[in-house]
């Protein structure tokens, strides 16, 4: 049935309120977790480059524990979602798995010199900013583009495949692959800023929008987001960053 006059108007502006309290929550999750990242990435960029001479063994041991820790918790997502729902479980969870991915981004880091990891962030800042606002602003709705994009995926998932043999064949090296390297990286750093929009249209929600997040979801939105926002930076310090 229908509603019309003030009933259906409060029921709207309920809505909104609903819907505003849940984009609030998501981005404040969000903002921990980036301030998080970029507070323990540098922290082990900064002691790690030491202990590799000095501790190499502890290094390894922390590399693969973050690593070990971040696939579970990724289990946890696909195997268990209900547990997403369930406060405080949800924040424990996201506390785990922000800590484990933010110690692997800072081993990825060691790799690159500060500077250029720096530049990097200021761009993907850029980057994440505008596409924020193109998300919210447009009127073109993107939620119906996630198979496109999951296809996206399997494709950056074939590449790195391709790579991981080469590199076991010994062809790593060769100009061919190191190109088509930069290929993958341009690839995927157009990849997540599609799906940073695809997602933060998923979470502002509205009419223009055939889906949305439900207001129960503010821990699975926000991991997607964070997500998007370090692989971008991932792929972008791979087409810019400057190795040591």
């Amino acid at each position: 049935m229908m509603m019309d006059g003030p009933a259906a108007r409060l029921d709207g502006l309920t809505d909104k309120a609903v819907r505003n309290g849940f984009i609030r929550k998501v981005y404040g999750i969000l903002m921990t977790q980036l301030l998080v990242t970029t507070v323990c990435g540098g922290l082990v960029m900064k002691y790690c480059q030491q202990w590799l001479q000095t501790n190499p063994s502890l290094v390894m041991g922390m590399q693969f524990a973050s690593i070990a820790v971040t696939i579970g918790v990724m289990c946890i997502f696909c195997c268990k979602p209900q547990l997403m729902r369930q406060s405080p479980i949800n924040y424990i969870i996201l506390a785990v798995f922000t800590l484990a991915e933010s110690v692997m981004i800072g081993f990825i880091c060691i790799q690159y010199t500060q500077e250029s990891v720096l530049i990097v962030t200021g761009v993907t800042t850029f980057v994440v900013f505008g596409l924020t606002l193109f998300a919210c602003q447009t009127t073109s709705d993107f939620t119906g583009c996630g198979p496109y994009l999951m296809c996206g995926i399997l494709v950056l998932m074939g590449m790195s495949f391709m790579f991981w043999i080469a590199s076991m064949l010994g062809l790593g090296g060769s100009p061919a692959f190191q190109t088509m390297r930069m290929v993958y990286a341009g690839f995927g750093a157009m990849l997540f800023s599609f799906y940073i929009v695809y997602d933060t249209q998923l979470i502002v929600g509205g009419k223009h929008h055939k889906h949305q997040f439900s207001v129960d979801d503010y821990a699975m939105a926000a991991i997607n987001l964070y997500l998007d926002i370090i692989n971008l930076f991932l792929f972008l310090l791979q087409l810019f960053g400057d190795r040591r």
